[in-house]
């Protein structure tokens, strides 16, 4: 999909600028609501959109950067399942997670932009997890 210029879409922000710390309660929120639609509809794929997103953050929040820094969790805890497994059980994620990708520097990532790994220092991540983070045991 393009706009009427025929560029394709943006996720939030301009290609390598830092994406915006966010509200950890935020992240957590909206990781709920995938976990309930997932669990109502476990054979079916769902959409959340942005409206509905924006009326369970606080207000004021940057959904954007909250959904983006959401998809990172999710990535993480498919290609780094081992790492992060400490954190997540039965899909309940430590606050530590959340706490952690909420604050830990990002940047924005162009539609096609080819690159190696996550927006975001993983290393440095797992570091302050296992400084900071409580395990869900």
């Amino acid at each position: 999909m393009t706009d009427a210029l025929g560029n394709p879409p943006s996720f939030g922000g301009n290609t390598g600028e830092p994406v915006p710390e966010v509200d950890p309660q935020d992240l957590k929120t909206l990781w709920q609501l995938g976990r309930d639609l997932r669990a109502r509809h476990p054979a079916g794929q769902h959409a959340i959109g942005f409206d509905l997103k924006k009326g369970i953050c606080k207000p004021g929040a940057n959904v954007q950067a909250a959904s983006y820094r959401l998809g990172m969790i999710g990535m993480l805890s498919q290609f780094a399942q081992g790492q992060l497994a400490p954190w997540i059980k039965d899909e309940q994620v430590s606050d530590a997670v959340f706490q952690t990708m909420a604050t830990i520097p990002m940047e924005w990532v162009g539609p096609g932009e080819r690159r190696k790994g996550l927006p975001f220092d993983v290393e440095e991540f797992f570091r302050r997890l296992r400084e900071g983070g409580v395990q869900n045991d």
